[in-house]
């Protein structure tokens, strides 16, 4: 320990030093009130000082320091020597801040883990199903969210260029595993955009259409073709989770989807298990399964139609229907102990089951990839 005296402090530079606001600025994000940072900063520039020293150098009285140095201690960024004079020393702004990000991120994640818990219990009001986006940057944040917390499946009609824009969040869902079905438009896409969709999902072509995003067959953000161009998205979109609505919007997309030109539309069986809360793209994909002689194990999580219990059901699918003309789609599923069991679709009432989600477990005798 160095000794201080009072002929010492005598000798040491007593003009103020001029410090850049924008580091004041900087250290009062980190916690610290103006005259703090100042001290901090000034504590710097000696290696060790007493609080005389630091008075002097910052045209404050003594007094004045001493409750400020008492705060930099408890915030760690000063540490003292005891003795007479005390002597005090700025503790390594690399180590002072590092401790200050990792606190942060500890706090972070804690309060993240509160803010959820408490948005758990929140009170709900009574909403309107539909919610109107207006703003182009609001749209297209909005649509980035839902693909973002998709946990199942995806399904998404647009334009190649604003396709484009859905990239990133698009290749983080499939990296997690989400399913997802891309239908694009017009006809006529360039062949790189194509090529990045492929790399993504499967992927159709149709002439034109609506924008639709449905995430999970909860969620579903629609804007009419009438209102965006393929520059920006104009007007206002629709969000809704609604599950009627999300249901007509669903259908609006199949519709699309069955009558346009497949680019890479198959099940790759490598992949499975496969699951989807679209019971009609699972039909569709166990009906082609069956059409070509595999042999298909389902499980099926849903509610009885009959007391609307929760169950699941696991056998193999025996039987696909899918009727437009009526709009009945199911499918029957024959369980270990041989009892037939018929599933459509979370709104089913004729049938026995009403399916969450259809998950196709495994095919017998199959191929690594089956056209669909």
């Amino acid at each position: 320990m160095k000794s201080y005296s009072e002929d010492f402090e005598e000798t040491s530079a007593t003009s103020p030093i001029e410090l850049e606001n924008s580091i004041l600025e900087d250290l009062e994000a980190f916690g610290l009130t103006r005259v703090e940072a100042k001290a901090y900063v000034t504590l710097l520039s000696f290696e060790e000082a007493t609080i005389s020293m630091l008075a002097r150098s910052m045209g404050l009285h003594v007094p004045q320091l001493y409750g400020i140095l008492e705060k930099l201690e408890q915030k760690g960024f000063v540490i003292e020597h005891p003795g007479r004079p005390r002597v005090y020393r700025a503790v390594k702004p690399q180590q002072v801040i590092n401790r200050i990000l990792q606190d942060a991120i500890r706090r972070s994640k804690r309060l993240i883990e509160e803010l959820y818990e408490i948005k758990k219990r929140a009170h709900k009001l009574t909403v309107p199903p539909i919610w109107v986006i207006k703003g182009g940057k609001n749209i297209a944040n909005t649509a980035k969210d839902i693909v973002e917390r998709a946990e199942v499946d995806i399904l998404l009609c647009t334009n190649h260029i604003l396709f484009n824009s859905f990239l990133k969040p698009l290749g983080r869902a499939r990296e997690r595993g989400v399913q997802v079905f891309i239908s694009l438009f017009p006809l006529k896409v360039p062949g790189y955009s194509i090529k990045k969709a492929a790399k993504i999902g499967r992927v159709r072509l149709g002439r034109r259409g609506d924008f639709i995003l449905i995430a999970d067959s909860s969620v579903c953000l629609y804007v009419q073709h009438a209102l965006f161009s393929v520059l920006n998205v104009k007007g206002y979109a629709l969000l809704t989770e609604e599950p009627s609505l999300v249901d007509l919007f669903m259908h609006n997309f199949i519709n699309r989807w069955t009558s346009s030109q497949s680019v890479n539309d198959y099940l790759d069986l490598k992949e499975l298990p496969r699951t989807y809360t679209c019971h009609r793209l699972a039909l569709i994909d166990i009906e082609h399964l069956l059409e070509n002689g595999y042999k298909v194990q389902v499980e099926i999580d849903g509610y009885n139609t009959k007391n609307g219990s929760r169950c699941k059901v696991m056998g193999i699918a025996r039987e696909i229907v899918m009727d437009s003309e009526e709009g009945i789609y199911n499918v029957l599923v024959e369980t270990k102990n041989k009892k037939l069991i018929r599933a459509g679709g979370i709104d089913a009432y004729l049938e026995d089951l009403a399916a969450r989600t259809i998950k196709i477990l495994a095919v017998e005798n199959g191929a690594v990839k089956l056209s669909v």
